[in-house]
């Protein structure tokens, strides 16, 4: 039970990751970008996005083989976070990583028994659990599987299961080799970006 969720609003959980490469690299960037308008934003947007594709494509397989999920639904529900940040200094850092609002129940392995109880698998190495008070329903265009709060007919809360950076942060093994990759595919791009600037692509 300890991965299923209540809310009434599927609240966004964000996941940080420190890729120092970044960091390292954008003293180089400033300076050969320097009269280009722009150009650093660029740059380093632009190896971020290819940088977070990797990531992800990278987390696909070990989450979805933990958790109960399909690995198009573990891609279309992660976002990936770049924004850049000026100190009071001058200098710019850069925030990145990935966002995912907590997933419908129904995604998971969710099923409603022949006793009319809804029964539920988030993780596929442990045991499906029965839901005693919860029920699916259609609401306002959406089916999910809903609790009571009271013992009254309403108000009800939606169940979830856990969001997708909470499913890649979840695993160690699978945040080092999500943040290998995404420093791996960073360093590579991040050349390409700064040559495609200097010979006038992109601007």
């Amino acid at each position: 039970m300890s991965d299923i969720v209540s809310s009434n609003s599927s609240h966004a959980v964000y996941g940080g990751i420190i890729v120092d490469v970044v960091e390292e690299s954008l003293d180089k960037v400033t300076r050969l970008l320097a009269g280009i308008n722009g150009g650093v934003y660029k740059a380093v947007g632009s190896a971020l996005t290819r940088a977070a594709a990797a990531g992800k494509t990278a987390a696909k397989q070990p989450v979805t083989k933990e958790y109960a999920i399909s690995q198009s639904e573990f891609l279309a529900r992660t976002r990936n976070i770049n924004h850049f940040v000026r100190e009071s200094s001058g200098s710019i850092s850069v925030v990145f990583g990935f966002r995912g609002n907590v997933i419908p129940l129904t995604k998971f392995n969710t099923r409603i028994n022949g006793s009319g109880q809804v029964v539920t698998q988030v993780k596929r190495s442990g045991s499906a659990a029965t839901l005693d008070r919860a029920f699916s329903a259609q609401m306002g265009g959406h089916r999910g599987i809903y609790e009571r709060i009271g013992v009254k007919r309403f108000p009800v809360e939606e169940l979830y299961g856990p969001a997708t950076p909470q499913m890649m942060y979840s695993n160690e093994e699978v945040t080092d080799e999500i943040e290998r990759k995404v420093a791996d595919t960073y360093e590579k791009r991040i050349d390409h970006e700064i040559l495609r600037l200097l010979n006038g692509w992109g601007r």
